[in-house]
């Protein structure tokens, strides 16, 4: 028996095997040194510089203009100053690390718009379109999404059922597709998973999938 590869549509066989088709490797690294961030801070200018000497596996340096930036809500949050006094109001943010005592702090406004002008800023820095998607934590599942996302709870809990990092914003990612948000939570899940092994890094960018990504920023739904 040959070892070859014959076609099935043709009376010759062929001595070569088939070609491989090419595979996506998806990968997603934690970004180091972002400092703390204050109100009125600009996040794209904050977190520039880092993304400028991110080092990847594969030894490339840096951010390439069809990465999608990952980035947690809660640094989002302290740049618009959503802070309150601990209690008046609840906090949005499922863990209180990196908020201070007699302090809380809200979901961050306007996800969507915030996500698209830091997608402008790193732009104007690093060219192309780079993807931006701004985080939040929610139960594993539909529970979790929609109670971050205003849609009422359903049954079960996020301590019953896990805690994923879902998406509470995005810009560049084609959201019209009817799967295309459950892209974007699998992406910042995704990401989660990652920051967790590297809880001072609250940035985090994955490479790989260009194909979800548009030069819009909200494609019109």
């Amino acid at each position: 028996m040959s070892g070859g590869y014959t076609d099935p549509m043709s009376s010759e066989p062929a001595n070569q095997t088939p070609p491989v088709s090419p595979t996506t490797r998806v990968q997603a690294v934690a970004v180091p040194g972002i400092p703390t961030v204050t109100s009125g801070d600009d996040l794209a200018a904050v977190i520039s510089p880092h993304l400028n000497v991110l080092q990847w596996p594969d030894g490339y340096v840096g951010l390439r203009g069809d990465d999608v930036v990952v980035i947690a809500g809660k640094i989002l949050a302290k740049s618009q100053g959503r802070w309150h006094r601990e209690g008046n109001e609840p906090d949005g943010f499922r863990t209180r690390t990196g908020i201070p005592a007699k302090l809380g702090l809200k979901e961050p406004a306007e996800p969507d718009s915030a996500a698209a002008q830091i997608r402008r800023g790193l732009a104007a820095r690093f060219g192309g379109r780079p993807g931006v998607i701004i985080t939040g934590s929610g139960g594993n599942g539909q529970c979790g999404v929609d109670t971050l996302r205003g849609a009422g709870k359903q049954s079960g809990t996020a301590e019953q059922r896990g805690v994923v990092d879902v998406a509470l914003g995005s810009a560049g990612l084609d959201l019209v597709h009817r799967s295309g948000m459950a892209v974007a939570d699998a992406i910042a899940a995704l990401a989660g998973v990652v920051a967790m092994s590297q809880p001072d890094c609250p940035v985090v960018v994955v490479r790989g999938i260009p194909d979800v990504m548009t030069w819009e920023d909200q494609p019109e739904r």
